[in-house]
C-alpha cells in the first residue's frame, strides 16, 4: 500500500477510535437483537460484549498498522467467547459466524462514513477499506471457528459434555427419547423438579470450584429432601446448573437454606427456581433460576447468598430492562429514590411498614426500633416520595418500587445531588 493510502487509513482509524464506544454498543445491540441464539444471560452477554469490544479495537489497530494478513490474530476475548458458546451445546457455529458478518457490516459502514468525511480522494480509501476489512474478518472468523470446533469436540467427548448435550436437547424442546435420556443422565423427568444456578464468590480460585460445588449440591439436596441423585451440568469453570427431584408436596423456604449455607461456610451463591412438575417443569424451574441470577447480579447492594424465585418473581420477569425499572422507581419514589444512607433507611422502614399491614408496633418489633422512630421514618419517607397513605393505588406502586430497590439497589437509584445525611434518629 502506498504512503497516500496508508495516511488515509490512519485518519479513518483515528476517527473510528473516537467513535469506538458508540460502535461497540451498536454492534452488541444488533447481534443480540438479530441472533436469538446469542441473546444470553448476563454471564454470556458479558463475554459477547468483551469479544465485540476486543474485535473492534483490533480491527482499528489493523487499519492503523496495516500489518500483513498472516500476523492477524483473533483477540483473546473472541477465542474465549467462541469456546464458551461451544460448551453451551445449543448454539451452532453458524450463529457465531453470522455475528461476525453483522459486526463487519457495521464496522465497514462507520469506516466508509469516516473516509467520506475525512478524505477528498474517496474511492481509493473506500476500496482499501472494503478489501482490508474483508481480509481481516476472514482471518479472525477462521480462527474463532477453529477454536469453537476444537472446544466442541473436547466438550462433547467428555462426560460433562455428553450430559450437556442431552440436557440442551431437553431444554430446547427437541424430540428426545425420554427413557434413554433418563438412563443416560440417571435422572427421572416425571417428578417435581427444583432447579438452581450455582456460582462461587470471586475470591474462590478455579481449582477449588469443583469441590465447592460438590459440597453445596450435597447440602442443598439434604435441605430440599431430594429424591435420588441431583443432575448437575457445568456451564463453564465457574457456574453449574443443578436439578433436584423433590417430593410433590415440596415447599421452599429461604430462611433454612440461608442458615444452612451460612453455617457451612461455603463461599457460593445460589439462584433457585420454584418446584415445577414434569419435563415442562424441568425447563421452567431452570428459566426461573436464571432470571433470579440476573436479579442477584444486578442488585450489588444485597448480599443474600440464596435467593428464591418466589421472593423476586415480579422483578425477575423484568430484570432485563434495568433502565425501565430505574425510570419507574424514580417516577414513583421521587426524592426517596436516591442512593444515600438516609434514604435507604427510610425506604427499608417504609417497606417493612407496608408489608406488615401498616402496623407501627409490628414494624418496630421487626426492626428492633422504638415505635416513635418508625412513625417518624414513615412520615419522612412518604414526604420524600410525595404520596399519601390514604391513596391505595399510589401505595401499590410505592410498595412495588420499594421491593425493586430492596433487591436491585443501587442499580435502580439516582445519584445524590447534595451531601448525604449519615445520621437519622
Amino acid at each position: 500500500m502506498d504512503e497516500h493510502r496508508r495516511g488515509q487509513m490512519v485518519l479513518v482509524a483515528g476517527e473510528l477510535n473516537a467513535r469506538r464506544d458508540a460502535l461497540i454498543a451498536e454492534v452488541t445491540w444488533a447481534v443480540r437483537a438479530q441472533i436469538r441464539a446469542l441473546d444470553h444471560d448476563a454471564r454470556l452477554a458479558d463475554f459477547l460484549k468483551g469479544s465485540i469490544t476486543e474485535n473492534i479495537v483490533a480491527g482499528i489497530h489493523f487499519l492503523q498498522r496495516g500489518e500483513p494478513d498472516e500476523e492477524v490474530l483473533a483477540p483473546p476475548a473472541a477465542i474465549m467467547y467462541a469456546r464458551a458458546l461451544a460448551r453451551q451445546g445449543d448454539v451452532p457455529l453458524s450463529a457465531l459466524i453470522r455475528a461476525y458478518r453483522i459486526g463487519h457490516a457495521h464496522f465497514l459502514e462507520y469506516a466508509i462514513r469516516s473516509a467520506t468525511a475525512l478524505t477528498a480522494d474517496r474511492s481509493p480509501a473506500i476500496i482499501e477499506l472494503v478489501k482490508g476489512t474483508a481480509r481481516w474478518i476472514d482471518r479472525v472468523s477462521d480462527q474463532v471457528s477453529v477454536a469453537y470446533e476444537e472446544e466442541r469436540d473436547r466438550w462433547v467427548s467428555s462426560r460433562s459434555g455428553l450430559r450437556q448435550q442431552w440436557v440442551s436437547q431437553l431444554l430446547a424442546g427437541a424430540a428426545v427419547d425420554i427413557e434413554r435420556a433418563e438412563d443416560m443422565l440417571q435422572y427421572r423427568f416425571d417428578r417435581m423438579h427444583v432447579a438452581a444456578v450455582v456460582w462461587p464468590e470471586p475470591a474462590v480460585s478455579n481449582g477449588q470450584v469443583v469441590t465447592l460445588f460438590d459440597q453445596v449440591i450435597a447440602l442443598l439436596a439434604n435441605e430440599l429432601g431430594a429424591i435420588g441423585h441431583p443432575l448437575t451440568v457445568p456451564t463453564d469453570e465457574r457456574e453449574a446448573r443443578v436439578w433436584f427431584s423433590v417430593p410433590a408436596t415440596a415447599a421452599l423456604d429461604a430462611a433454612p437454606l440461608r442458615t444452612a449455607l451460612e453455617k457451612s461456610g461455603l463461599r457460593v451463591r445460589l439462584a433457585v427456581g420454584d418446584p415445577e412438575q414434569g419435563l415442562a417443569g424441568f425447563r421452567r424451574s431452570l428459566l426461573q433460576a436464571q432470571r433470579v441470577k440476573a436479579v442477584a447480579l444486578a442488585g450489588t447492594q444485597r448480599a443474600e447468598r440464596v435467593i428464591l424465585y418466589g421472593e423476586v418473581a415480579p422483578l425477575a420477569l423484568m430484570a432485563g430492562d434495568l433502565d425501565g425499572m430505574r425510570r419507574f422507581v424514580v417516577r414513583v419514589l421521587g426524592g426517596l429514590a436516591t442512593d444515600c444512607d438516609r434514604d435507604e433507611w427510610l425506604r427499608e422502614t417504609l417497606r417493612e411498614f407496608l408489608a406488615r399491614n401498616r402496623s407501627y408496633s409490628a414494624t418496630a418489633e421487626a426492626l428492633f426500633l422504638h415505635r416513635n422512630t418508625i412513625q417518624y421514618r414513615v412520615a419522612q419517607a412518604m414526604d420524600r416520595c410525595g404520596h399519601s397513605l390514604d391513596d391505595p393505588e399510589a401505595l401499590l406502586n410505592v410498595q412495588f418500587a420499594l421491593q425493586v430497590c430492596h433487591w436491585l439497589a443501587p442499580a435502580v437509584l439516582q445519584a445524590p445531588t447534595s451531601p448525604t445525611v449519615t445520621g437519622l434518629r
